[in-house]
């Protein structure tokens, strides 16, 4: 309350709500995540606690295509995390209006690629990787930068049941893009991360979800299943080895 003053609300998610924010301190506009607090009480202390540990971490990302993390703190309303603010628009927005082209998509998957590698030199899972979770921003010189945001910050969820991911928006939005061993609630490692860029990869092309289905549950079956339409049926234009590169994301297997 003494540092940040709060100038805002941003957005609501699934995580919690976002706000503008000023920091008195450093003297700059900041975003605030506050993290929802709900469910198993020892289990928000336990993963909020394990935030907080790997705060140095989420700091230490220091990378163009990453939003930088300032701090990691916890007071009497739970965890909350302070980051840059950035302007722009999230790739699901843009995707609603078209497709990307495919000198737009390279751009894409080379500053994505750039993050989730810089992520992985440091051990770091992201585990809800999504088109509302990639920020694009337009510079000066015409090009965009795009910012992969809320790094680490979904372990603080409690992981899907079929019954919530019907019930809760926000879960039934990640399900599009969650790995099938997170359905399976197996021992997950980056390779969740992997398998989620190219369920957005697939999207950003087509403007369509690569596993569908009418309910949650539905989804989750394409998913462990493997019922998907080959991105080369939907998009005939693109070179074959691009979309062979993005089905190779999507495999069943993780090995």
């Amino acid at each position: 309350e003494e540092r940040y003053q709060i100038r805002g609300k941003l957005g609501q998610g699934g995580l919690g709500s976002v706000y503008r924010a000023f920091d008195t301190r450093m003297n700059r506009e900041v975003a605030i995540k506050r993290i929802v607090s709900e469910g198993d009480q020892a289990l928000q202390k336990e993963a909020s606690a394990q935030l907080q540990k790997e705060a140095g971490a989420l700091a230490s990302l220091q990378h163009p295509n990453i939003v930088t993390v300032y701090d990691v703190d916890r007071d009497e309303d739970g965890p909350y995390v302070v980051m840059e603010l950035i302007g722009g628009k999230t790739l699901d927005e843009l995707v609603e209006n078209a497709p990307l082209t495919f000198d737009d998509f390279k751009e894409l998957a080379k500053q994505t690629q750039e993050g989730l590698i810089a992520a992985q030199e440091l051990g770091l899972v992201h585990r809800d990787i999504k088109p509302g979770n990639l920020m694009l921003n337009w510079l000066p010189s015409g090009k965009f930068q795009v910012k992969i945001v809320d790094f680490g910050l979904a372990r603080l969820m409690p992981k899907p049941t079929p019954e919530e991911v019907g019930a809760n928006d926000s879960i039934f939005g990640s399900i599009y893009f969650m790995a099938p061993e997170q359905f399976e609630r197996a021992a997950i490692d980056q390779r969740v991360d992997m398998y989620a860029m190219g369920c957005v990869y697939y999207h950003a092309l087509t403007g369509e979800y690569p596993f569908t289905g009418e309910t949650g549950l539905a989804v989750m079956t394409a998913h462990l299943h493997h019922t998907v339409v080959p991105l080369t049926e939907l998009r005939p234009d693109l070179p074959v080895w691009l979309c062979d590169w993005i089905m190779w994301h999507i495999n069943r297997l993780p090995d």
